[in-house]
């Protein structure tokens, strides 16, 4: 008697209807997200590695307004995007204002996102609390310690009260400026600062040979003049080939940037500063 074969048949498996593969693409969807998620959130809660984010500071504090002797200095460090990485140094005033602060290293496992630190030097006295120096730095582009040259009495219009020495010596304060350079300038100077820009403020003004900013040194003698050519960023003093005010005022938009972080026009200097860097690294050399 004929027997039925033991083989079993494959069965034929029905396609899903079209609402039914859509709920299950979003469900594969989703669960991929929460793979992703908690392979960041593992990530972060490693232990990190330490690697040095800002380098030695020092500096000397000139001019009037120095407080009594209750007073310190306070050197911050925020991550750009990332407030669990940061740090806190604190020194007294020391006789004849001179600091010096230590580099930092911090253990930065996955939550450091991009490799940006800003640093804020705050002078601190009684109830008195002022942001003296603002800088922002990528750790890959530090390159020795910096010298600040300190002058509480510095006017607004010239930069904050502490500057970097020797800043062309220093490419993360050019890259900063170069990166604000592109954002405010370059539609009326160019990118590359040669004056050739097609912007609307371009066509309006002083001819391109004086919007021409790598030549300023070379228009006064070999000399570039950070005061002089400051204040005129600033915009409190018209330079004579603008003619007519067709640049802006930069003064309040640079200060209002940095409000969270200081009174009025304390930091005017926190952009205008490395918008100087880059404009000196720029002047030509032929």
């Amino acid at each position: 008697m004929p027997t039925r074969s033991s083989v079993p048949v494959p069965l034929r498996r029905r396609p899903l209807p079209l609402r039914g593969r859509n709920a299950h693409v979003r469900l594969r969807s989703t669960l991929v997200a929460l793979l992703a998620l908690s392979a960041i959130a593992a990530a972060c809660a490693l232990p990190g590695r330490l690697y040095r984010v800002a380098p030695a500071i020092s500096g000397t504090l000139q001019g009037t307004g120095l407080p009594s002797a209750d007073g310190r200095l306070v050197l911050v460090l925020l991550h750009r995007e990332s407030p669990s990485l940061h740090d806190r140094l604190e020194q007294p005033l020391r006789a004849g204002g001179q600091f010096a602060f230590e580099p930092i290293s911090l253990a930065v496992a996955g939550h450091e996102f991009s490799k940006v630190y800003r640093a804020y030097l705050h002078l601190q006295g009684g109830d008195r609390d002022r942001v003296v120096w603002r800088a922002q730095f990528s750790r890959y582009e530090l390159a020795g310690p910096i010298t600040l040259d300190c002058d509480l009495d510095r006017p607004i219009e010239q930069g904050q009260p502490c500057q970097v020495s020797q800043p062309t010596a220093h490419p993360w304060l050019v890259s900063e400026g170069k990166r604000s350079f592109e954002r405010l300038c370059a539609s009326c100077h160019g990118r590359d600062g040669r004056g050739d820009a097609t912007g609307t403020g371009a066509a309006e003004g002083p001819p391109p040979a004086l919007l021409d900013l790598t030549r300023i040194a070379e228009r006064r003698g070999g000399r570039f003049d950070r005061v002089e050519i400051a204040e005129w960023i600033e915009g409190r003093k018209l330079p004579p080939s603008h003619g007519t005010r067709t640049m802006p005022i930069w003064g309040e938009r640079l200060s209002s940037e940095f409000e969270r972080y200081a009174e009025g026009d304390e930091l005017i200097g926190a952009t205008l500063d490395p918008v100087m860097a880059y404009l000196e690294a720029l002047q030509r050399r032929d």
